[in-house]
């Protein structure tokens, strides 16, 4: 695309790269506050974010193929109406609607969504000169790591100041963002359009059959209990589903003219290098999301307030996009990957053995300070400028979806694997809970009696599962204070909960050094991915920006 002002293009783009890369995440504070005002369970909510998320991949490439098809500046504005309607649509719901009409809104979004981030990257890199696009590219990756960090937080902020009764205003906020975008775009040129070919809608109907079923799958299986998720109806019939789609995809796919999913792309070297770099940073994203409470169980604060402190790690990460795109007009993608995930290494390392051993906060900065520079050089510029330098400027578009919907697979599975190592740390807790207490009321029990004779039968283990599903390690005591009333003789209930509160420091204590063996496994998991991506990129090719001739012949 030609414009008049390479600075328009990257300012009317960048605002739809944060507008469409904070809204998953500005969702996620208020997603209890909207099922319950919908009077809907937990596992039903959930939908808003698992049918936001299989609508968003199945439309990237999509969205993404006509883009280089019909002119990326006109699918891009319409793409930026059909999110803004759906966004009024979710925000009117709050007003009048039903949950059913909430999700049906979710999807409109996502549909709209879907070319935003494709397109954007695809636009600004090639809008810029080769000398010059490590840059551009750096600015649109600072913008989409810090939206996605910060995304919660400005969730949090708005429904501070709006009220939780008018979570509606997550998604009003959306509407005057687009009405710029909308009129930025009427100021630049679109790109020129190539012999006008028909969509390749046998493909589309394949590839969102492949793309939601694999990933419905992957949302619903429990890595830590392979064997029996296997079996889950949620799993199973849809993993069947995907690997009795992908030899249609490939038939399909291999006689279209213009394909949605060009598996030319899978037979790259330098692609699949990337797609490996994608799944490994997809994962990677992912695991910042327990920071927040890892620092809340590292610091001993107040359940919520963690995720301020993933400002500072969203900081760095902006600072760090911008000089890795300049770093790799100079030094190359190479480098700059691999100095990415050094930095990723050196932060998830310091977070799982120097915070979880010194237990202050300086120790945290250091580890979100370096993991905020890992990011920023790994996340955003280095993979979109090594797609767009692979393949023919006609397919950026959708090659960068291409390269999106991998990585988001890898954003898909790694909840299920980094909240294992929590959760299987949290399976000890009541025992070891129970243990400590009972050495503490060793010298207060009449002769012959312990405290495991006076709870018999009274289902404690049920109860104290019950109640540390929701404890905090600020909230653990009075939790436990709460239950023993329930389970012992009523005349000791007031003594025996003034000598847990007695023990107070010793129970948070014990509590915290429990989650913190799950957030150490879970930290060093994440550095050997990280490691596993330092390796990947031993295997770029280090090559100079070639012309599109050069790039079709070697994409063939």
């Amino acid at each position: 695309m030609k414009s008049k002002n390479n600075m328009m293009v990257l300012v009317l783009f960048l605002l739809g790269i944060f507008m469409g890369a904070i809204d998953n995440g500005i969702v996620s504070p208020a997603r209890e506050i909207i099922q319950g005002d919908f009077g809907v369970s937990m596992n039903f909510g959930m939908w808003m974010i698992t049918i936001y998320t299989l609508s968003y991949a199945v439309s990237m490439p999509i969205v993404s193929k006509m883009a280089d098809l019909y002119g990326h500046k006109r699918v891009y504005t319409i793409g930026i109406i059909i999110f803004a309607l759906g966004s009024m649509l979710c925000g009117l719901a709050n007003i009048h609607g039903n949950f059913s009409i909430f999700l049906a809104s979710r999807v409109l979004q996502a549909i709209g969504a879907g070319g935003i981030i494709p397109i954007a990257n695809s636009v600004v890199g090639y809008s810029f000169p080769p000398e010059k696009r490590g840059m551009a590219l750096g600015l649109v990756g600072a913008m989409y790591g810090v939206a996605t960090i910060v995304g919660p937080t400005i969730g949090s902020a708005i429904l501070g100041i709006a009220g939780n009764d008018h979570w509606g205003w997550l998604f009003f906020i959306n509407l005057p963002i687009s009405i710029v975008i909308i009129a930025l775009s009427g100021m630049i040129e679109d790109s020129k359009v190539r012999v006008k070919k028909s969509l390749d809608f046998a493909g589309a109907a394949v590839i969102a059959g492949v793309i939601s079923s694999l990933m419905y799958a992957l949302t619903n299986l429990n890595f830590f209990n392979l064997i029996d998720s296997m079996k889950n109806v949620k799993v199973y019939p849809f993993l069947l589903i995907f690997l009795a789609l992908i030899p249609l995809l490939i038939m399909v796919e291999s006689k279209a003219i213009e394909p949605v999913l060009n598996l030319k792309y899978f037979k790259n070297r330098q692609m699949l290098v990337v797609f490996a770099l994608a799944f490994v940073v997809g994962i990677g994203m992912m695991g910042m999301i327990f920071i927040p409470q890892f620092a809340e169980n590292v610091l001993k604060i107040k359940a919520g307030s963690g995720g301020y402190l993933v400002t500072l790690l969203a900081v760095f990460s902006g600072i760090a996009a911008p000089i890795s795109g300049k770093l790799l007009d100079k030094k190359g993608t190479r480098f700059v990957m691999s100095l990415g995930f050094l930095f990723v290494i050196s932060g998830t390392l310091c977070l799982a053995y120097l915070a979880t051993s010194q237990l202050n906060i300086w120790s945290v900065f250091l580890g979100l300070i370096l993991m905020g520079f890992g990011v920023g050089f790994t996340m955003g510029a280095p993979l979109n400028y090594l797609v767009l330098q692979t393949v023919p400027q006609s397919e950026g578009a959708v090659a960068l979806a291409t390269m999106s919907l991998v990585r988001s697979i890898g954003v898909t599975i790694s909840p299920s694997i980094m909240i294992g190592f929590i959760a299987n740390a949290g399976k000890s807790l009541p025992a070891r809970l129970m243990e400590t207490v009972q050495q503490g009321f060793q010298k207060i029990m009449p002769p012959g009696m312990s405290m495991q004779g006076m709870m018999a039968g009274k289902g404690q283990n049920t109860q104290i599962f019950s109640s540390l599903q929701h404890s905090d390690v600020t909230t653990i005591v009075d939790n436990l204070k709460i239950v023993f009333s329930k389970l012992v003789p009523a005349p000791m209930a007031g003594m025996i909960a003034g000598k847990i509160e007695g023990m107070r420091q010793v129970l948070e204590n014990v509590f915290q050094a429990t989650l913190n063996i799950g957030y150490q496994k879970m930290f060093t998991a994440a550095a050997i991915i990280a490691a596993a991506g330092l390796i990947c990129t031993f295997f770029l090719q280090q090559s100079e920006i070639k012309s599109e001739i050069e790039l079709s012949e070697e994409i063939v």
